[in-house]
Parts: structure tokens; C-alpha cells; sequence
């Protein structure tokens, strides 16, 4: 009988920690279900204690990309293949990676299957590492015997969201940095450029035009109040890292996404790629539909997309057929209907919805390429009409006391 150190929640989402005793991690595991605890982590103490796990957990605490994940998973793929055990592939993965965190990661899942667990339990442990979708396609691997193809699919699946990641963030990278040179380029011309030349027109003396005026009042505003302005603009920033949180602030703002002018369109393609690549490396996996759609739920990226997935769950398991569930829903498109209906006719779902995937895919290319088209010249213009509307304001006065000299 062993101590393990365990993190958990309760069925209120309540994090729990503590101790407790048990002959396996496996088994820790169970005894945390049977007291109605959802466990997060289990560690054995052993003879090093509670505080020296706690310590290493924070000397090593970090994050792993998708990247990283990826590779790994094509690696894992390629050495089971070759007949590597699980137990040599992790140890020499462990000492490749230079992600610390990760490396020690894939030693706790070594020594937890050295214990006795499989690998999907061991990687179960992990959820901030592994998703669902991730463990359910290892296990489904395991029980059917076929977990080198199955690891390869996870990387093919992977590989796939980070090129779909990747083309979003070029995308909106180069309006980012054109609207980023705007704000700069204004608060340059009102913070700076015109209040000296606020100090010349008071010399003159005389009545200025009022666009001049205009100018030069708004210019005053954001002086005056520009520290108020960046607090207020931080506040607000708090608040939405907080809002966002809650369910409630979090459905508010997933219900905004899907329906900004354009962004909502965007913001809908990715999900339905997401949601049909998802769905087809689950269903070709071996997993069954009842279990892939509630993994896909979790992982839709939105709350609402997520509801709505849940809700044609549970058509299909109350014995509907998946076609006409989704076809209640207006967010999912006639065309995935339609190829859905299709895959289930003739048992081809897998590759239905990967052409669905990949059509969603060049879809977003294509809206992409629409945003940046339209954003460029947009930003550009708008930012030679306040240049203008300023180089104007501050002629005009010049202008005028010229005629009034002559």
C-alpha cells in the first residue's frame, strides 16, 4: 500500500487535493471515483514525500505545444511500428525533447505503465497535455491492435489544426500590423505633432477655421485624458479575462463570435472544419459515433457549436440518424448535411467528412484572402483621410493669415 498525491474535482467543478492510499496509480484512481471525485492528477509520494513532489511539479510546470505533440506522436508512430517497446520509445523520447515539461511528462507515463497502467490510463493522467479526443483514439488503438496506425492518424489529425492555426495567424498578422502602424501613426499626429502647432496658431492671435478647432479640441481631449483613457481601456481588459470565465460571460461572448459581421462567417468555417476532422479521425479510429460526438463537443472551440453537438447526441442515441439531427440545426450547412446523409448510406463516413474537412478548409483560405483584401486598403485609406483632414487643418490657418497679410 503506497501514498499518492492527488488533484481532482468534484461534480461541481470544485478543485480538491490531498492524500491518499492505495496498491497502484490505477487504483488510487478508482478509489477517487467511488468518492465521487473526478481525478486531474494522481502522483506517487513514496519515500521522497509530499513536498519534494510538489516542488519538482513547479520546477518543471509549462505547457506543450501543438507542434511538439505532433512530432512526438509521428515518432511514437514510426518507432511501435518498427517493434520499439512503449517503455524505450518514451524513455528516448523523454531525453529528446527539449521542452522540459514535456520530458517529464512522458517519464511519469513511463514509470506509471512500468506500475502496471496501459497507455491511454497513464496519458489520462495528463489532460493538460493529452486532450480527450487525443485518449480516446490510444485507447481505441489498444483495444483494437492497432495503435501504430491510430498514433499516425493523431499526428496526420494534428498536423492538420496547426496548418489550419498557422494560415489564420499569417492571415491576420499583416492587418494586425497595419492597424498597429495606424494607431501609431494618429497618436503621434494628436499626442505630439499638434499640440506644437497649437502653441504657433495661439501666436497669431486670430480666429481659427473651425475644422482647425475641431482638431485641436480633440487633440486637448486626448492629452488631457489619455492616462484615464488607458486605465479605463485596461479595466475593461480585466473584466473580459474575468467575464470570460463564466458560463455565462463565455456563452455571451461564443454567441458574438459566431455572429460579427464576416468574422462570424470565418469563425463558423473553422469550427465545421474542426468539428468534421474531429469527427473522422474518431470514427475511423474505432470510435464509436455516441462517444466521438461528445468529444467533439468538448472541443468545438465554442460553447454554443458545443451545445448544439451535444444536442444531435442525443438524437443519435435515442436511435436517429445523424444526417437529420444536424439537419435541424441551421449551422451546419446544407452541403455537410447533405455528405454526411451520404457516408452514413454507404458506410463511407470517414471519408465524407474528411472531404467536408477539407473543403471548410479552402473555404477559410479563401475568406481569409477575401479579409486581408478588403482590410489593406480600408486601413490605408482611412489613415490618408485623418493624415489629410490634418495637414488641412493645420494649412488652413497658415493660409488664411497668409491672404490677410498680403
Amino acid at each position: 500500500m503506497g501514498r499518492y498525491f492527488y488533484v481532482a474535482r468534484d461534480f461541481s467543478g470544485k478543485r480538491k487535493e490531498g492524500i491518499i492510499e492505495a496498491n497502484s496509480d490505477s487504483d488510487a484512481v478508482v478509489n477517487l471515483r467511488r468518492q465521487n471525485l473526478i481525478p486531474i492528477e494522481v502522483h506517487f509520494i513514496g519515500e521522497k514525500g509530499l513536498s519534494s513532489i510538489i516542488a519538482t511539479e513547479k520546477r518543471v510546470r509549462g505547457r506543450v505545444s501543438l507542434t511538439e505533440l505532433a512530432v512526438f506522436s509521428r515518432q511514437f508512430a514510426t518507432m511501435l511500428d518498427a517493434g520499439v517497446p512503449i517503455i524505450d520509445i518514451l524513455d528516448d523520447l523523454s531525453k529528446q525533447t527539449t521542452n522540459k515539461y514535456f520530458g517529464y511528462v512522458l517519464s511519469k507515463i513511463r514509470r506509471d505503465i512500468q506500475e502496471g497502467s496501459n497507455f491511454s490510463m497513464a496519458l489520462s493522467k495528463h489532460p493538460k497535455v493529452f486532450s480527450p479526443l487525443y485518449i480516446a483514439l490510444v485507447r481505441s488503438g489498444e483495444e483494437s491492435g492497432n495503435l501504430p496506425s491510430v498514433m499516425e492518424e493523431i499526428a496526420s489529425y494534428l498536423e492538420d489544426q496547426i496548418m489550419l492555426l498557422r494560415k489564420v495567424r499569417q492571415a491576420v498578422s499583416y492587418p494586425s500590423v497595419i492597424i498597429a502602424f495606424f494607431i501609431g501613426v494618429v497618436s503621434f499626429v494628436f499626442l505630439f505633432l499638434i499640440p506644437r502647432f497649437q502653441q504657433i496658431f495661439k501666436s497669431f492671435g486670430a480666429k481659427l477655421p473651425p475644422l482647425t478647432m475641431a482638431v485641436l479640441n480633440t487633440s486637448q481631449f486626448f492629452v488631457k485624458f489619455l492616462p484615464f483613457i488607458i486605465g479605463f481601456l485596461f479595466l475593461m481588459w480585466i473584466f473580459f479575462l474575468i467575464y470570460r470565465r463564466t458560463p455565462t460571460g463565455r456563452k455571451h461572448i461564443d454567441t458574438l463570435k459566431l455572429k460579427f459581421p464576416f468574422f462570424g462567417k470565418l469563425m463558423t468555417k473553422i469550427s465545421l472544419a474542426r468539428f468534421a476532422r474531429s469527427l473522422s479521425t474518431l470514427l475511423g479510429g474505432g470510435v464509436s459515433i455516441a462517444m466521438a460526438l461528445d468529444i467533439v463537443a468538448d472541443t468545438a472551440g465554442n460553447v454554443i457549436i458545443g451545445n448544439i453537438i451535444r444536442k444531435v447526441r442525443k438524437g443519435v442515441i435515442e436511435g436517429k440518424v445523424l444526417g437529420e439531427e444536424m439537419r435541424k440545426y441551421p449551422i451546419f450547412p446544407p452541403m455537410l448535411v447533405r455528405m454526411v446523409s451520404v457516408g452514413e448510406e454507404t458506410g463511407r463516413m470517414e471519408d465524407m467528412l474528411n472531404r467536408v474537412s477539407k473543403f471548410f478548409r479552402d473555404e477559410v483560405d479563401a475568406t481569409l484572402n477575401i479579409l486581408t483584401s478588403i482590410l489593406e486598403p480600408v486601413l490605408i485609406i482611412g489613415l490618408g483621410i485623418i493624415v489629410g483632414i490634418v495637414v488641412l487643418a493645420i494649412y488652413l490657418p497658415i493660409f488664411k493669415l497668409a491672404s490677410t497679410i498680403r
